[in-house]
């Protein structure tokens, strides 16, 4: 997958080799085609902005998936270690935690894709929405429209009532549950 193309200005490569650094400067123009029709390369500077946060909205989107798992597989191997006797009390904690976070990570992710066809099967969600969007702002050569900053910030404020519930969880429920592992004598869940 490709990043946002980058803007008309002043730019450097740099390449380390053998021990050995290079640094070249070089200039991306805007093309003279695209001046001809009123782009300008401060459009295009603005384009490359709303990309770049798109891109970072994804990753956070993507992160917060990750996390969510990780979070669940500490938990399940955890819960396998609990003697019968506790079990039951554990779990309780666990499912205050794994509750919410997977309500989480199915607004953010769809879960339910298993195939390649299942995009066409199941609705996307927030991070598609999102990677979406890129594909809007970066399909033409011009300023980016109204439009795509006000779906950019619905998308976002969507996204970032998700990432508050899971920063909510993880920041009451599973200490209450580490604090049980630990009297297990069990690592916390990271």
């Amino acid at each position: 997958q490709r990043g946002p193309a980058a803007a008309p200005g002043k730019y450097a490569a740099r390449v380390t080799a053998n021990g050995e650094t290079r640094t070249v400067p070089f200039q991306i123009v805007l093309d003279p085609r695209l001046a001809k029709d009123g782009v300008t390369a401060a459009d295009l500077q603005e384009q490359f902005a709303l990309s770049l946060k798109i891109r970072d909205k994804v990753s956070e989107a993507n992160q917060a998936v990750i996390d969510i798992r990780t979070v669940r597989a500490q938990l399940t191997e955890r819960l396998h270690k609990i003697p019968p006797r506790r079990k039951a009390e554990i779990q309780k904690l666990a499912d205050a935690v794994l509750t919410p976070l997977t309500a989480v990570e199915a607004e953010v992710y769809q879960v339910k894709n298993r195939s390649g066809q299942d995009p066409l099967n199941f609705p996307i969600m927030l991070n598609n929405k999102i990677a979406a969007l890129a594909g809007v702002v970066e399909r033409a050569d011009s300023k980016p429209t109204a439009q795509s900053y006000e779906v950019f910030t619905e998308l976002s404020a969507a996204l970032q009532a998700q990432l508050d519930k899971m920063k909510q969880t993880l920041g009451t429920d599973l200490p209450r549950l580490n604090s049980a592992l630990q009297r297990e004598k069990l690592a916390p869940v990271s």
